[in-house]
């Protein structure tokens, strides 16, 4: 068996977790830079029955929703 001093226990247990969470946030970046979202080619609704917000890439104005399948209306806002 090998033997470890407090010390060097300490040290090895705190390099174990900065190496994990090095992993996982290198995973993050990769994955977000993957699933970035393009808002520009798509509009954004939100249904006024239960608050779902949800994007389409049709042409239209007036979608369904998702979840309740209500009449979704994108409305234009004012400038002030």
């Amino acid at each position: 068996m090998i033997g470890i001093d407090y010390g060097n226990g300490f040290i090895i247990y705190l390099l174990l977790w900065l190496v994990t969470i090095a992993i996982l946030w290198i995973r993050e970046l990769l994955r977000t830079k993957s699933y970035n979202w393009d808002l520009t080619k798509s509009k954004l609704f939100h249904c006024d029955h239960c608050h779902y917000a949800f994007t389409s890439q049709g042409g239209s104005n007036v979608i369904r929703c998702p979840r309740c399948n209500n009449m979704c209306i994108v409305r234009k806002k004012r400038r002030m």
